[in-house]
């Protein structure tokens, strides 16, 4: 997979909440760690970008064709 196989992924908790889709993917010396996720329309997006989420890559469970899905919906 490559990182812009990532990019606008949807993110839910394991219990299904939506926490947002991927607009960025952090990395340091080759291993991601972490993600930022946020609102999923373009509209949302435009209006509330500051409200973005970062999710620690530690707390991803699954990577699937459709989703990523974390342990929990917390962001940092």
């Amino acid at each position: 997979m490559r990182l812009s196989d990532l990019r606008d992924k949807p993110v839910s908790s394991v219990d299904g909440k939506k926490v947002g889709r991927i607009h960025e993917v952090h990395a340091k010396d080759g291993k991601v760690t972490a993600l930022m996720c946020g609102p999923a329309g373009f509209i949302e997006r435009l209006t509330a970008r500051r409200k973005g989420r970062r999710v620690d890559w530690s707390v991803v469970r699954k990577v699937t064709a459709d989703a990523v899905i974390v342990a929990d919906e917390r962001a940092d």
